[in-house]
């Protein structure tokens, strides 16, 4: 069996109209990867393989009937042995048990996240390792969802890329700079145990984020490496980010759940929870000035 180098896990549900763009964007970017001779040759990709790990999160709209489909054939006219397409068939529990199913199977050195309705840019993929291999300390890389950049406050900045910042908890916790689509992480983070939060059904990558940034070193590149299938607002329009007092109660679930887990102090807590109240009330005003202009 050969080693697997990179695992690349997608949660799907009711996702038949995207499913197709999500998967294609992440397999083209393997095959990038591999064929990318500086990169093959830092990471010994030459006899490995990388698997993307499909999770059908009780899909209910024929997504469970076309991931049962897929081949390597679908995605690529040329030779892809060295890609692996699997299919996992839960129980809907959400996209945080569906992820958290396969972290627990997946077998790569690193593992990066898509999800069903997004879906990574041409060569974000040996952008965002290119510079895991330049920052050997780095657990986990992390980049912009949807915007080209964004306003930064203070961060420490990197010395190997000039649009690149470490992340401390302190950041993380007033603006969650970790999107799920862009992050790329190291074995080490998921074999000490760290998950997603079963249950959760909102905002659950807050959490998974603050127990990472609390214990390892992370980096933050701002720039876009990922869009929506279907280019829709990053939050108020559709999906769970369309609810916007559902994640906002996620958020402080996840605040609570890092205070008690002792991730952060009560001082922390209390300044971080006010302050998430404070943005979800601007994004209200967002959402219903953007309503407004589109009558």
């Amino acid at each position: 069996m050969k080693k697997v180098f990179l695992s690349v896990v997608i949660p799907f549900y009711n996702s038949s109209r995207t499913a197709r763009e999500s998967i294609t964007s992440v397999f083209s970017e393997i095959e990038n990867l591999y064929q990318d001779k500086k990169l093959a040759k830092i990471f010994s990709l030459e006899d490995t393989v990388s698997e993307i790990i499909c999770c059908n999160d009780g899909a209910v709209d024929g997504t469970a009937e076309y991931l049962d489909g897929i081949s390597n054939a679908d995605f690529s006219d040329g030779n892809t042995s060295f890609i692996e397409l699997k299919v996992m068939h839960l129980k809907n529990g959400g996209a945080a048990s569906a992820r958290n199913a396969g972290l627990n199977v997946c077998r790569g050195e690193y593992i990066a996240f898509n999800d069903s309705d997004d879906m990574w840019l041409k060569d974000s993929l040996v952008k965002r390792l290119s510079i895991l291999s330049e920052e050997p300390n780095a657990d986990l890389i992390t980049a912009n969802h949807e915007r080209e950049s964004q306003k930064l406050p203070k961060l420490a900045k990197a010395k190997s890329h000039v649009n690149l910042f470490y992340i401390s908890i302190k950041d993380e916790l007033y603006k969650n700079y970790y999107t799920t689509q862009n992050s790329i992480l190291k074995r080490r983070i998921i074999d000490s145990g760290i998950r997603f939060k079963e249950g959760m059904r909102y905002s659950e990558e807050v959490y998974f984020f603050i127990q990472i940034v609390s214990k390892y070193k992370c980096i933050f590149l701002n720039e876009k490496m990922s869009r929506s299938v279907m280019s829709k607002e990053r939050f108020g329009e559709s999906g769970l980010s369309g609810n916007l007092r559902a994640m906002e109660k996620g958020e402080l679930r996840s605040l609570k759940l890092a205070y008690n887990e002792l991730y952060i102090t009560h001082g922390q807590y209390v300044s971080a929870a006010i302050f998430s109240v404070l943005k979800y009330f601007r994004r209200i005003l967002i959402v219903a000035k953007r309503k407004a202009n589109k009558r």
